[in-house]
């Protein structure tokens, strides 16, 4: 029996195939702390075997530039080594895990998979990573050893970012390997796993891909331009802005018609198999060599600074045509649910016309296919919003457009499901690790809510803080229910766990708050947002219960102070963390750089490894930026090691939990107040040599006004430049206020918060 599962988090894993997703498979393994051998054909290099595996060193090559990153830091490329399938086979001996990638030809994978079962040992787990091959007929011939491990493994492109993970099991797949094998890439890989069955393209691809084309013929049809289609397919149906011609684009015109072609070849005896006939231009494209972002061009071009968009009608380029339609826009202001509804009547519009057609022709498909690739309702669904980022799955959107409840019924933890085949609707199982406040809340567990953020009961005597404002970026009326939110929880609950199922925990403090009182000279409206803001903070630092963060994406500015001020802070893999305030012309104001100070002098004497840390603090607040993942965030100090970090950003709710529960069972205190030593003079010298050294490094790029505001940061962590001395905490908050309003009275600081709010990029001035 195998020893993959949820408990293994190091082992040894060997992917053969070192191209693009081969390389994406052994990032992650080695992201989970895996080693991993990646095999690929040897050269024909007589001079040895390192020179014989150039191909998967080149893969490897590919793996430690790719952007965006495929490793959450740099040096997991030493988990990675790199090899040919002549020379180091015998290294599937001691392999928990072998997966195939190569190229999707019969032939070859089972070539390659009759020398893995001669190497490997009588307990390697092997996956075949096929888009659609049949993995009956790869396993067809091997022995019943091997057919009871083996079985199909669907990754998407890249394995990082893409959660869905398509598990599936042939009829000789023992259950017990193929169940621990889910339980392990849920929670050591990361994904969230639909178990498909082994029928061409699987449900992604057989999905995607005819809706797809589907989608491309039904707006050529109509009329419309790529702009209008995309704008149509995008935010309006609650997927991404990408829609239909743009996706297309960032796939590549030749993987979408070498995908239609497998597809049409392997169900040439099914109905929809003229759906997955290209439009003729997209033909044409292919053949001039207008791929999409790959060649520079396909329905969209950029050229310098302008981005032009092909016309369908006369197969050249023009300049993009932003595209708005009031009814649209009066539509995305309401949640998806409701504007589905809206697709139910005649149409009156064309663009209604398009829509409701677009839809009309997924459900159809879906209603035929779903049982051919699926066991339910709820695994197609889950595919596309795992796979594709949709809001909702096409069986959600069909209930929803036709108000019968024909795939879904009830909600929260009563909520069934249609089975393929069954007569009676069946339960949706428990799965109380991957708990959502939805969940909750469905089940009666909301304490308060109001327009900013709610209090939602988690159960086992824990309660949540949800945030609700724009990218739930902190402001006065935030930090009340912040306020109301813990308050609550001292006198009800054992714990408080702050974060919520969005993308983002927080972006940081609302700009346009601090913005509209720069420009009005309200300087005491900026120091009354600060002291509020602080205050709360503070609040949930000494809370009589413990305040866990669950935090991920963006955690910037007060959202990292936020998190910075609570007991615990237990965070999902993709962490965007720091204190990025000198982008907008400031600094830190919500307590962010007095708790990296005090971090920094934690443990630690008043000697130089206390000058090291604190100058280290500076580094990160002032030059270094924010983590681009949690294992970064914990290198740069952000994250403490004693916080959690979940493999899987969808149990991140509840390992919160459980860290918060741990708390509790361990006895947590408050912590005492206590003052801080600042070193004055001694280190503000060092840390305005870092300053000239930057200015030097980054000539130009380090402006004259990024010096000032570095030395505002230096000011505050060294207390002036006087003797050392202690200083309490509400003498440091009170210097940040001091340091972040002298700023605002800046031109430049205005410039900056102007262009942050305006354009969402950082002005360098």
């Amino acid at each position: 029996m195998t020893m993959i599962d949820e408990s293994s988090t190091s082992g040894k894993a060997v992917v053969i195939g070192a191209g693009t997703m081969g390389g994406g498979i052994a990032a992650q393994l080695a992201n989970a702390g895996w080693h991993v051998q990646l095999l690929d054909v040897p050269s024909t290099d007589p001079d040895g075997s390192s020179a014989r595996s150039v191909a998967a060193v080149a893969g490897l090559d590919r793996v430690m530039n790719a952007r965006p990153p495929l490793l959450y830091l740099p040096e997991f490329a030493s988990r990675i080594q790199p090899g040919n399938t002549a020379d180091h086979l015998t290294g599937l001996q001691d392999a928990d895990w072998v997966v195939e990638a190569v190229a999707e030809r019969m032939d070859v994978k089972r070539s390659i998979l009759a020398e893995v079962e001669a190497n490997c040992n009588a307990n390697t787990v092997i996956t075949s990573n096929t888009s659609g091959l049949s993995l009956s007929e790869m396993a067809a011939g091997h022995s019943t050893s091997f057919r009871s491990r083996f079985l199909g493994s669907h990754f998407l492109n890249p394995p990082r970012y893409l959660k869905l993970l398509e598990v599936i099991p042939l009829p000789d797949t023992d259950p017990a390997i193929a169940s621990a094998f889910v339980r392990f890439a849920e929670q050591v890989l990361g994904h969230r796993v639909v178990v498909a069955k082994d029928t061409p393209g699987f449900i992604s691809t057989r999905i995607w891909i005819e809706h797809l084309i589907a989608t491309m013929r039904l707006a050529l049809a109509q009329g419309l331009t790529v702009e209008e289609a995309d704008y149509l397919t995008g935010a309006l149906l609650g997927r991404p802005r990408s829609g239909t011609f743009r996706m297309a684009d960032l796939v590549g015109l030749d993987i979408v018609a070498a995908i239609a072609a497998n597809q049409a070849i392997a169900l040439r005896d099914v109905s929809f198999r003229f759906e997955l006939q290209l439009p003729e231009i997209v033909e044409r494209m292919i053949v001039e060599g207008r791929l999409g972002d790959k060649t520079g061009g396909g329905f969209y071009k950029r050229v310098g600074k302008e981005m032009l968009a092909l016309d369908l009608v006369r197969g050249e380029y023009r300049p993009r045509q932003d595209v708005r339609i009031d009814e649209v826009e009066a539509l995305l202001s309401r949640p998806l649910l409701e504007r589905l509804r809206s697709f139910t009547g005649k149409p009156a519009e064309a663009w209604d016309t398009f829509v409701q057609a677009v839809l009309d022709s997924l459900t159809a498909y879906v209603d035929y296919v779903g049982p051919l690739v699926a066991s339910d309702a709820l695994s197609v669904d889950n595919v596309m919003r795992w796979g594709f980022q949709w809001e909702i799955g096409p069986y959600e959107m069909e209930d929803a457009r036709t108000e019968r409840q024909r795939n879904y019924r009830g909600a929260g933890p009563g909520r069934r499901m249609r089975v393929f085949g069954a007569a009676e609707m069946q339960s949706i199982p428990a799965l109380p690790e991957f708990v959502s406040l939805a969940d909750r809340k469905a089940a009666g567990g909301t304490v308060f809510e109001t327009a900013d953020g709610a209090l939602v009961d988690l159960g086992d005597g824990v309660a949540c803080l949800e945030f609700r404002t724009k990218l739930n970026t902190v402001s006065p009326r935030l930090c009340e229910v912040i306020d109301r939110g813990r308050a609550l929880a001292e006198r009800e609950f054992a714990a408080l766990v702050i974060g919520a199922g969005a993308l983002h925990f927080s972006a940081g403090y609302d700009l346009r708050l601090l913005l509209q009182a720069a420009q009005a000279n309200d300087w005491n409206a900026i120091d009354g947002m600060l002291r509020v803001v602080q205050s709360t903070l503070l609040g949930l630092k000494y809370s009589t219960v413990p305040a866990v963060a669950a935090v991920r994406g963006y955690t910037l500015g007060a959202g990292c102070e936020c998190a910075l001020h609570c007991a615990a802070i237990h965070s999902g893999p993709e962490l965007t963390m720091g204190l990025p305030e000198i982008k907008a012309g400031l600094v830190p104001g919500g307590g962010g750089i007095k708790e990296l100070l005090m971090r920094a002098m934690e443990d630690r004497d008043s000697g130089a490894g206390a000058l090291d840390q604190v100058e280290r603090a500076f580094r990160q607040i002032a030059i270094w930026g924010t983590s681009t993942s949690a294992a970064e965030a914990r290198k740069l100090g952000l994250l403490r090691e004693s916080d959690g970090i979940s493999r899987n950003a969808d149990r991140l709710l509840y390992e919160a939990k459980m860290r918060a529960l741990a708390l509790v069972a361990t006895g947590h205190r408050a912590p005492v107040a206590r003052a801080v030593r600042l070193f004055g003079g001694r280190l503000l010298d060092r840390l305005r040599r870092i300053i000239e050294e930057e200015e030097h490094v980054w000539s130009g790029a380090f402006t004259e006004h990024d010096r000032l505001i570095a030395e505002r940061i230096a000011g505050v962590m060294c207390g002036g430049d006087g003797e050392p001395r202690d200083m309490s905490e509400d003498d440091l908050l009170a210097s940040e206020r001091e340091a972040l309003i002298a700023l605002a009275h800046e031109p430049k600081s205005i410039a900056r918060m102007q262009a942050l709010l305006a354009t969402g990029r950082p002005l360098k001035n």
